[in-house]
């Protein structure tokens, strides 16, 4: 679903439609009616299990398109309390029990970087509708990431990222992240013809990059390219939206 996400009502407070911090970068939307309702319940049931100080947002938002009001969402947060899993759940459905029903809902939590972070997965259908003011942080990921594999493998997510950009086919053969802060990957492509440019690829890692990725090709026969991609300090954070807690598992670091 696309949102018309500079459209503005005239009490917006919202200056600009996107927003970049240490998680990534994200679009800032203040119009859609049922995102906004469904963010609000959401803030309610964190509110209810006693957080005062977290950060919400939404990495993925889809409506059904047959389906009318039928949601699915996942969404993370960020925050230096402790619950339980189950508190959380209970005070969501309960919440959503006035307004609709839940069909599913998956929730998982560890600690990392100092914080403890929550993902969770929720489809529900919404009824009775009530009027929510605001605004929303919707995850706006580079270019080849596919919201609906959330949460990657950190190889996936970039075996995806490196397809999509190049338009090849790609085996990662080797990939190596160091002290948990940098990524040298070798990859070998089938081509048909001539790669004509890697300044695509260049540019979508620049999202996970401190510092300017390095890229070079080889090669190897009439059909089959060798990638090399080195960057030398990760923005590892900005995985953490993408891949949640294979981002212990592949030993990355903040």
């Amino acid at each position: 679903m696309i949102f018309d996400i500079f459209k503005r009502d005239k009490d917006s407070e919202v200056k600009d439609p996107f927003y970049t911090d240490e998680f990534g970068e994200w679009i800032i939307i203040s119009h859609n009616k049922l995102l906004l309702f469904v963010y609000n319940l959401l803030v309610k049931s964190i509110k209810k299990i006693g957080l005062k100080n977290f950060k919400l947002y939404i990495i993925q938002y889809s409506e059904d398109e047959k389906i009318k009001n039928l949601i699915n969402v996942k969404g993370m947060i960020v925050t230096n309390g402790n619950f339980k899993e189950l508190e959380l759940a209970n005070a969501i459905k309960n919440n959503v029990d006035n307004h609709g029903f839940i069909g599913e809902i998956k929730i998982f939590k560890f600690r990392l970087c100092g914080s403890l972070f929550i993902f969770f997965y929720i489809d529900l259908i919404v009824k009775n509708i009530t009027e929510a003011k605001g605004h929303v942080k919707v995850l706006f990921p580079p270019y080849g990431v596919n919201l609906y594999s959330v949460p990657y493998t950190f190889q996936s997510l970039l075996k995806d990222v490196i397809e999509k950009n190049l338009g090849l086919n790609c085996n990662l053969r080797d990939i190596e992240v160091g002290d948990g802060t940098r990524l040298k990957l070798l990859a070998e492509c089938k081509v048909n013809q001539g790669l004509e440019s890697v300044e695509p690829l260049k540019k979508a890692l620049e999202y996970f990059s401190l510092s300017e990725p390095k890229i070079s090709t080889n090669r190897v026969s009439a059909k089959q390219i060798e990638l090399q991609i080195f960057v030398n300090q990760l923005k590892t954070k900005a995985l953490i939206p993408l891949i949640w807690d294979h981002f212990i598992i592949d030993s990355l670091r903040c």
